[in-house]
């Protein structure tokens, strides 16, 4: 909606959010006073893009397989039982050793290496908080789909979303992409003159009778 990314614009959106914010490396986002996670496939993908950049960093390739060793059961473990801290808060052990072996005592001469150290310590906490939480995604890729089709849109039309009737779309869109995610009708959140969405029940939610 913004032709910019400033800092502002994102403080203003997310004054009152109490939720877990899920985003990409976006330096805007640190600042917002909320538990986040970070995005592991933006990590990924940038971790791979300089390796084959870079193939002779040997120090970084070790480095690489370190983070590899590290996440692969982590994924495994989501892929299998879900999002849920009962089974992925046994993982804790595991990052605490990856940092104190490769992150905290561990000296790089390696650019790259050095680079990404400093990364994994200062997004410790919002990179590992899907495992200490239920339902907690470890990658933005829902919220990315979600808007994808309006980007493409964007970029064949060439059209402005700073146009009110843009706006108003734009926000049933997201009140509908909402519904959708949640298993809620869009409809009958318009019909109900509910103005929270949370508060109305799934469509797979039946009244028991007393």
């Amino acid at each position: 909606m913004t032709e910019t990314r400033e800092t502002n614009i994102v403080h203003q959106i997310l004054e009152k959010y109490e939720g877990v914010l899920i985003s990409d490396f976006y330096a805007g986002y640190d600042s917002i006073p909320c538990k986040q996670q970070k995005c592991w496939v933006h990590l990924i993908r940038n971790l791979n893009k300089d390796i084959r950049e870079n193939p002779f960093d040997m120090e970084y390739e070790g480095f690489i397989r370190e983070v590899r060793s590290l996440i692969i059961p982590i994924m495994e473990a989501v892929q299998k039982y879900g999002l849920k801290k009962f089974n992925l808060q046994k993982f804790e052990k595991e990052v605490d050793i990856f940092y104190r072996n490769s992150i905290e005592n561990k000296q790089y001469k390696s650019e790259l290496a050095l680079k990404y150290q400093q990364h994994f310590q200062k997004y410790r906490a919002s990179l590992f908080a899907f495992i200490s939480q239920d339902g907690i995604p470890w990658h933005n890729n829902t919220a990315e789909n979600a808007i994808r089709h309006v980007a493409i849109q964007r970029d064949i039309s060439k059209a402005s979303f700073h146009e009110e009737p843009t706006r108003n779309y734009l926000v049933l869109l997201g009140i509908r992409q909402t519904c959708r995610y949640q298993n809620k009708s869009f409809f009958r959140f318009l019909f109900s003159k509910e103005t929270d969405i949370d508060k109305l029940k799934s469509r797979n939610t039946r009244k028991i009778k007393k």
